[in-house]
């Protein structure tokens, strides 16, 4: 998965999201982009902060792509 494309759409917090990696120093990184969102708010709770060429993005911690992990394994299998 690149930059998003074509991962799985999950609800992370509140907002929809879509599962993928992101290239930062030349590392894929796990993240998610913000597909859809109630407001501004739930945004930044969510953790989305910066903008990645014109997406909202949220890079993951190892706890937190176990906590995206988890509700991937909930909603898929």
């Amino acid at each position: 998965m690149v930059k998003g494309r074509d991962g799985l759409k999950i609800v992370y917090k509140g907002v929809l999201c879509e599962t993928g990696y992101e290239r930062i120093m030349g590392e894929s990184v796990p993240a998610l982009f913000l597909l859809d969102s109630p407001n501004s708010e739930k945004t930044y709770e969510a953790g989305f902060e910066e903008m990645h060429y014109g997406r909202w993005v949220k890079l993951l911690t190892e706890t937190e792509f176990k906590e995206v992990l988890d509700l991937i394994e909930k909603k898929y299998m």
